[in-house]
């Protein structure tokens, strides 16, 4: 990247601002006992029941809260969604190469996690039951990664560090690539878990085939 001329700074994806809710610390223990119980039970056979006695009250304190098992599932997902994107978005570095690998590096760890393929785990098995629980899982993470990243990207057209090119699906590839013979692999329990080293090599294989197709 020439240094010839002053270059506008590429914000993070930081800087895409989404609003937090006010916190209710009663409400997030509670999310956080239900997340540990449908990872230990899965979603059907969590009950709201197990869930209240591990929070230490009533099931009509519970449902003061949430009205029902998928309403708390989805919560737990929108929640956990934000609380990962807050962290895998924490990181800043000018040049866009070295910010794309460590944020993918990231990215990729915590899509491997045992917790994350738990509850992807969960949502494939209900989302035809429960579509309300895999749209909630798309918009609280994909579709808010991918618009951090095309507000990336768009910016990075505007100041002549990437091709013209759609923003989507360029977002959706760099990602995909990442996870390219691992995701799925960990998703079905095949095989052993990728090393750290397995795991920066397959970012770097992506990222190259991606900077390939898209970085001037």
């Amino acid at each position: 990247m020439s240094s010839a001329k002053a270059q506008p700074h590429i914000g993070p994806l930081m800087n895409v601002v989404i609003a937090k809710p006010q916190r209710d610390e009663k409400r997030e223990a509670i999310l956080g006992i239900a997340r540990q119980v449908f990872l230990e039970e899965g979603y059907a056979a969590a009950s709201m029941s197990t869930i209240a006695a591990r929070v230490g009250g009533s099931k009509g304190t519970l449902y003061n809260y949430f009205r029902s098992k998928a309403e708390l599932f989805v919560a737990v997902i929108q929640h956990q969604c934000e609380l990962n994107q807050a962290e895998l978005f924490d990181t800043h570095h000018p040049d866009m190469h070295t910010y794309l690998r460590e944020l993918a590096k990231r990215f990729t760890r915590l899509m491997l996690s045992d917790e994350v393929l738990g509850m992807h785990r969960i949502v494939v098995a209900e989302a035809v039951r429960f579509p309300e629980i895999g749209a909630a899982l798309y918009e609280a993470g994909p579709k808010k990664g991918k618009q951090r990243m095309i507000a990336y990207f768009d910016q990075a057209i505007a100041e002549g560090r990437l091709k013209p090119c759609d923003t989507g699906r360029a977002a959706e590839q760099a990602m995909e690539l990442c996870l390219a013979g691992l995701y799925r692999r960990a998703l079905w329990n095949v095989g052993a878990k990728p090393t750290d080293a397995e795991i920066d090599a397959n970012v770097e294989a992506g990222l190259d085939t991606w900077m390939a197709a898209y970085a001037l």
